[in-house]
């Protein structure tokens, strides 16, 4: 009896999505009117949680573990480097590289210790890994405390980087190389042991997948990639300031809420949750301001709540995944009451 292996998906299937999102991003600033220029900034800070939440998709969605601290990686991918140029006069690309570096290793050591836990007890490590971290952040002289880190140097990229048009196109060439890099680990063997681990843990080891290994690597990687997004927020798209608000117990809420939007089994869902919830967090502001509100985080930070219990108790793998089901479900009703009037 021989054993079938599954064919390896075609390259113009793998790349097709990057190459549409990339036509896409080419010609949005182009749309975009000079008085809504203020689109661009949203679309930079896009991308930017586009990227971690691709990162928490592949561990989420993927592996099955479960991640409400994301957001500290995030963090120590923007401090680390400010603190070692702003504090100890590091030349800014070797302060980037290491604090990628030391975020790389850091989650590595977190992850080896962890990961071990299961289910809720999981959860609450890397809630309390969050919790540690933004409230580090916002304590240590070192950080600047609460008034922040200000001052910061921006990457120019030999000029190119001076303008929102710039930055925008920096940013989303970033998003699409790491989008490419995680749809190709999914299509791969080590992508399919990631499905088979999400499946049923067991049955993977009792096949020879050494789970506890590849859940460690996929943390690290996902964590890499929040650091990425924390050295673009921080020295791209923040204009040189860094506050520890930015990196705060919501913003770990808000991430889960991007993941669950987009569904956690998709690495494009993860583009789509991004999006959608930076334009909820918009439009929020815009009626907050319209009715005469000062601060609408309040508000904001109670909708994101309610939209993330119900998404998880009514369609527990996704909002998006969970419309396709009910539009599917309309469309056979709709198709089995036609064929009967008939």
């Amino acid at each position: 009896m021989t054993i079938k292996h599954p064919r390896p998906k075609a390259l113009w299937k793998i790349y097709m999505g990057p190459l549409a999102m990339a036509a896409v991003v080419s010609v949005f600033p182009l749309l975009v009117p000079d008085d809504y220029s203020y689109l661009l900034d949203l679309a930079q800070l896009c991308g930017i949680y586009v990227i971690i939440v691709c990162g928490l998709t592949l561990l989420m969605g993927y592996t099955g573990q479960v991640s409400l601290g994301h957001a500290a990686f995030y963090a120590l991918g923007a401090y680390i480097p400010a603190v070692l140029v702003n504090s100890l006069h590091w030349p800014l690309a070797a302060a980037i590289f290491t604090g990628i570096a030391g975020t790389a290793l850091i989650s590595f050591l977190i992850g080896g210790s962890i990961l071990r836990l299961k289910g809720n007890h999981l959860a609450l490590a890397t809630l309390a890994i969050g919790i540690i971290v933004g409230e580090g952040i916002s304590k240590f002289a070192i950080t600047g405390g609460a008034d922040g880190i200000l001052g910061l140097p921006v990457i120019k990229f030999f000029g190119l980087l001076n303008t929102a048009y710039g930055k925008f196109y920096f940013i989303w060439i970033v998003v699409v190389a790491c989008l490419v890099w995680a749809v190709q680990l999914i299509e791969s063997p080590q992508g399919r042991s990631l499905r088979a681990i999400e499946g049923d843990e067991s049955a993977a080891e009792s096949v020879g997948i050494n789970t506890f290994a590849l859940k460690v690597k996929v943390f690290t990687a996902s964590c890499v990639l929040a650091a990425i997004a924390g050295t673009l927020f921080a020295f791209v798209q923040s204009d040189g300031m860094l506050l520890p608000e930015e990196f705060g117990l919501m913003m770990n809420v808000q991430l889960v809420t991007m993941v669950v939007i987009g569904g956690m089994g998709s690495i494009w869902g993860s583009v789509a949750g991004g999006v959608i919830l930076i334009a909820l967090h918009e439009i929020i502001n815009m009626a907050g301001m319209a009715a005469g509100a000062a601060d609408t985080s309040r508000i904001e930070n109670m909708i994101f709540g309610i939209m993330l219990a119900l998404i998880l108790i009514l369609s527990p793998t996704g909002l998006i995944p969970g419309l396709k089901r009910a539009t599917v479900r309309v469309g056979s009703m709709l198709g089995v009451r036609g064929a009967r009037s008939r």
